[in-house]
């Protein structure tokens, strides 16, 4: 007998942007194109933060940049409906470097 797939619960995704360099929290996050699932990326302290979607992939969102600023929050809005169910890579641009983690939209 086959073993039973295990599904990931999709729906809203928090990420926290924990150090000057861009380091998240998260280094993958899995939303639902169906769902209208978003991306909330949150900036602690006193330094702010700025997410690029600059791969050839484009961006599954409306837009490509996202300023977070510092100790708030950007939504990302949900996937766009021509959004491919692919990883998604982005860049976080911290004051003091650079990371890169990604999104994944799932129907």
């Amino acid at each position: 007998m086959a073993a039973p797939t295990i599904l990931k619960k999709l729906g809203p995704q928090q990420v926290r942007i924990l150090q000057e360099d861009g380091q998240v929290d998260q280094s993958t996050v899995t939303l639902s194109r169906v769902g209208k699932d978003q991306v909330t990326w949150f900036a602690h302290g006193s330094h702010k933060a700025t997410i690029v979607f600059a791969s050839p992939d484009g961006s599954p969102f409306h837009d490509t940049t996202f300023q977070v600023p510092a100790g708030g929050s950007v939504a990302s809005g949900p996937a766009k409906t021509t959004a491919q169910y692919k990883p998604y890579k982005y860049i976080v641009i911290g004051e003091q470097g650079v990371n890169d983690p990604k999104v994944i939209i799932q129907p």
